[in-house]
């Protein structure tokens, strides 16, 4: 049985999730699908690329992972077709495969021109309903990928700019803040690797970390390490750093969110 995951940024208040869904399974009704997550925030390309890089491996092999966070719906951006890790890609070329190009690398990529797969009637406003979800009940029926346009170099993708974590000449390591959950924890793009450098001659060595206030912390395992309303730091089920507050809100105290940088670095 074919498997489709949707996310997207249109939320629960309108009926745009369910008539893709509508659209999907009138053309493939065997098809399973499931909702990876329809609460990105408003046109956040980069939260849309971190989740589905750190959810797209979960999936059965030769899942479809349906992106649709599209700023530039009814313009010149491209649609893409992109294969990586055995799995399948089809999301407006706006950067949201920059992660998962990124640590996974993408195998093939086609540009998705051909009109006879889409509506008959478009809206400029809704290629989610018009384009994606035809699309993605092509596919899942077994269509050929090759019949949904050329090929393209994977090095042509728009990519996010600035969102990959580097370590500095003094040592610092800087990253972004890319999302923030629903219990108020600040997740970044800094990975678990960089962490443990940080601190691999002494687990609990104080970390300095810069999220527009300057903290001093350690790296903890479990957020009962910390007392109630204490900041601490952890690696998330994503392998990158969370700045928390045990049973509070971090992205409240602080007032950061995404986009936001962080700079972290041994104390």
């Amino acid at each position: 049985m074919a498997v489709i995951s949707l996310m997207t940024d249109f939320g629960a208040q309108d009926e745009y999730v369910g008539v893709m869904k509508g659209v999907i399974l009138a053309a493939a009704p065997e098809v399973r699908i499931v909702d990876l997550c329809h609460r990105i925030a408003p046109q956040d390309v980069a939260q849309g690329a971190f989740m589905i890089a750190a959810a797209f491996r979960y999936f059965p092999a030769q899942s479809l992972h349906v992106l649709v966070v599209d700023p530039g719906v009814g313009g010149k951006r491209r649609i893409l077709y992109a294969e990586a890790e055995g799995h399948r890609f089809l999301c407006p070329d706006n950067g949201l495969l920059t992660m998962v190009a990124h640590n996974a690398g993408l195998t093939r990529v086609r540009r998705v021109s051909n009109r006879a797969l889409f509506a008959s009637h478009m809206s400029r406003t809704f290629h989610g309903r018009d384009v994606f979800a035809p699309v993605a009940a092509f596919l899942a029926r077994g269509g050929d990928p090759g019949e949904l346009g050329a090929e393209t170099a994977p090095e042509g993708i728009e990519r996010l700019a600035d969102w990959v974590p580097q370590i500095k000449a003094d040592g610092r390591i800087t990253g972004r803040i890319v999302a923030t959950d629903r219990f108020g924890n600040l997740i970044t793009n800094i990975g678990a690797e960089f962490l443990r450098n940080l601190s691999r001659d002494a687990p609990q060595v104080a970390l300095q970390v810069d999220i527009g206030q300057q903290l001093t912390t350690h790296l903890h395992d479990a957020y009962e390490e910390a007392l109630p309303g204490d900041v601490l730091a952890i690696i998330g089920s994503r392998a990158t750093l969370e700045i928390a507050i045990n049973q509070g809100r971090a992205c409240d105290r602080f007032e950061v969110g995404p986009g936001d940088r962080v700079a972290v670095w041994r104390g």
